[in-house]
């Protein structure tokens, strides 16, 4: 059950950095929405990386 939330989080995280890719390149510029992305996307990644492989122990 764990890998899967993990799994999940990994996906929306890394689906968040690739938004706030595409927007800066179509925008030109980084702006703080797009930084925001950056940084959620991943420290979510990151926790459902750390659920994934501890939620598995049990």
């Amino acid at each position: 059950m764990f890998f899967y939330i993990g799994l999940g989080m990994q996906l929306i995280g890394f689906a968040s950095v690739g938004l706030c890719l595409f927007s800066g390149i179509n925008k030109g510029d980084y702006g703080q929405l797009e930084l925001v992305q950056l940084v959620g996307g991943s420290f979510l990644f990151y926790v459902g990386q750390f659920v994934k492989v501890k939620g598995g122990e049990s």
